[in-house]
C-alpha cells in the first residue's frame, strides 16, 4: 500500500483551519483581553499572507509582485496592531 500525500493547497488549507480555530481560542479564553486580541490581529494577517501566497500564486510569480504583498500585509497588520494598542493602552 502507498502512501498518501496531502496536496500542498490542502496543508495550507489545514494551516488556515488550525489558525482560525487558534484564534477562536484565545478570543474566547482571554485573560489578558489586549494581548489576545493583538495575537488574533497577527494570527489574522499571517492567515492573509497565506492566502496571497498560495490561493492567489503571489508565491510562485514574479518577485516585485510578491515583495509588494508580502511588505503591504506586513505593513498593514503592524499598523493595526500598533493602533489599538496605542488606543486601549
Amino acid at each position: 500500500m502507498s502512501a498518501t500525500r496531502l496536496h500542498p493547497m490542502t496543508l495550507v488549507w489545514l494551516a488556515l483551519l488550525g489558525a482560525t480555530a487558534l484564534s477562536f481560542a484565545l478570543a474566547e479564553s482571554a485573560g489578558a483581553v489586549r494581548i489576545a486580541s493583538a495575537l488574533v490581529m497577527l494570527i489574522a494577517g499571517f492567515k492573509v499572507r497565506l492566502v496571497f501566497l498560495y490561493f492567489m500564486e503571489l508565491g510562485g510569480g514574479a518577485m516585485p509582485w510578491r515583495a509588494i504583498a508580502e511588505l503591504w500585509v506586513a505593513g498593514v497588520t503592524t499598523l493595526i496592531v500598533v493602533c489599538y494598542l496605542m488606543a486601549t493602552g
